[in-house]
């Protein structure tokens, strides 16, 4: 139990002073990220999404295609349903 307390301590240590300043989560995603792929879960085009969120169509293409390019996945649907599949939507 105590060897997984300090892992657990140090996981949330490494998120609260790491990746949180920079914007990340654990999951390796940026806020802006998340934002885009909930929306996108929810079946909004790119054009509604960017204007939801302020960003021009570019941006949210290119959030999408950076995404799906660093987890190797095809298309949107697969991204969709790897934000489902690991609890981020």
């Amino acid at each position: 139990m105590p060897a997984n307390r300090l892992r657990g301590a140090q996981v949330e240590n490494l998120n609260r002073e790491v990746l949180e300043p920079r914007g990340v989560n654990s999951a390796g995603f940026t806020s802006r990220e998340i934002d885009v792929l909930r929306l996108l879960s929810e079946g909004w085009d790119t054009e509604e999404i960017g204007k939801e969120l302020c960003y021009s169509e570019r941006t949210v293409k290119n959030v999408i295609y950076a995404m799906t390019s660093r987890l190797n996945l095809r298309n949107r649907p697969q991204l969709v349903a790897y934000g489902v599949r690991i609890g981020l939507i």
